[in-house]
């Protein structure tokens, strides 16, 4: 009896499980959004900041800092290209 109880159980974990897979939900969606973000605003404010420190370092004026932030932009650009485009089932 306890075997016929743990396989119905198994068995309906698995059918459970397949569904969720089929069905994605708000949560997946906010996630995906959000790791795009993150893969997008990371480069460019980590340009940002290589861009100040490089113009204080060389005291250039704002050059350092919009020549990385572009650069941050356009990695970004890559990161989210990547991600969602290039390999979307990964």
């Amino acid at each position: 009896m306890d075997k016929r109880k743990l396989t119905s159980e198994v068995e309906k974990s698995a059918e459970e499980l397949t569904r969720s897979r089929r069905e994605k939900r708000f949560w997946h969606y906010a996630s995906l959004i959000g790791v795009g973000g993150w893969l997008f605003v990371l480069p460019v404010v980590a340009g940002a900041y290589l861009g100040n420190y490089l113009d204080r370092k060389v005291h250039a004026g704002i050059s350092w800092t919009i020549t990385c932030i572009l650069l941050g932009f356009a990695l970004g650009v890559y990161n989210v290209w990547e991600y969602y485009i290039r390999r979307p089932g990964k």
